[in-house]
């Protein structure tokens, strides 16, 4: 999810999370025909509404933000009979499933983005923008390393290595050397912001800082890993004709995504229903600027 300073960000201010195409997923999903979906991401709740409102029996939300599920809980109470909340990474699909006694799903969404609530929350440390503790773990009472700590902790080669493959930052070397050079004097967001700006300039600080803190966040929660075997997970319990849709906002997300619908494809089980990807409409990019990025793509069991 791309991080902006856009007007849109003001008319949010109060608002926990605004799910992207949320009228594109309720369409490629077809609830109307009843049945389990799962919500991978639950973030504030739209997809999971949506999908509720336009029919599902029955739908489990997952996510790995306690204050995203309370949230949920709380604004989705009408339909408590019909929803069940886990605080769960999506990589443990099959484990969640078969704690519910669920087999077979009709359809499964993945949005990939930060949900405005965590990109606001600046103690997250998510943002560039804000000043808080360099955490950045979805899970914040977890055991894994806060970006701090790698920052702290790794070798030039390593955190090279994490900016150059998460962040695609051509000057994952240069930044790396500086990082190790001064993480000492590191605590922050605004510290490594700051650091930032002194080593490639102001006038390419902002695009620098989306990739090094995309690259930190992503090392920080495995998300990639997670993705591909979140995507299996889905794929092994869709029912027939069931769908699965994902939201990728960045190039890395998008390849491992569009890469896993092929080699599905191949195997005969399944039909990609977007050979391309499926972009927001314009009114949708004005209203909600977080839609701007977004790629969604939709795979079918045939």
């Amino acid at each position: 999810m791309e991080l902006t300073n856009d007007a849109g960000k003001e008319s949010r201010k109060n608002e926990f999370h605004r799910s992207v195409m949320c009228g594109e997923i309720v369409d490629f999903l077809n609830p109307s025909r009843g049945g389990v979906y799962v919500d991978a991401t639950a973030g504030g709740g739209g997809h999971s509404k949506g999908l509720l409102e336009h029919g599902a029996t029955r739908v489990v939300a997952l996510d790995m933000d306690g204050e995203a599920l309370a949230y949920i809980g709380h604004n989705l109470a009408c339909f408590a009979e019909r929803l069940s909340l886990h605080f769960f990474n999506f990589r443990n699909l099959d484990e969640v499933l078969s704690e519910e006694g669920i087999e077979g799903i009709e359809g499964v969404v993945f949005d990939l983005g930060l949900s405005w609530h965590q990109v606001r929350s600046s103690e997250r440390g998510f943002s560039y923008q804000g000043d808080g503790l360099l955490d950045m773990r979805f899970d914040s009472e977890s055991n894994a390393r806060t970006a701090l700590e790698i920052i702290r902790s790794e070798p030039v080669s390593a955190i090279t290595k994490i900016l150059k493959e998460y962040g695609e930052e051509r000057r994952a070397h240069v930044i790396a050397r500086e990082i190790v050079a001064n993480r000492g004097r590191i605590k922050t967001t605004a510290d490594l912001a700051e650091l930032l700006k002194r080593t490639v300039g102001p006038k390419n600080f902002r695009k620098t800082a989306m990739r090094v803190f995309q690259a930190l966040r992503i090392a920080v929660n495995d998300e990639l890993e997670n993705l591909e075997k979140g995507i299996d997970a889905a794929c092994d319990h869709l029912n027939l004709k069931g769908r699965i849709a994902v939201l990728s906002y960045h190039s890395l997300e998008d390849r491992i995504v569009k890469r896993a619908f092929a080699e599905k494809e191949s195997s005969g089980s399944f039909s990609r229903v977007t050979r391309k990807p499926v972009y927001a409409s314009e009114e949708e990019v004005r209203d909600n600027p977080a839609a701007r990025s977004a790629k969604l793509r939709v795979l079918e069991r045939v």
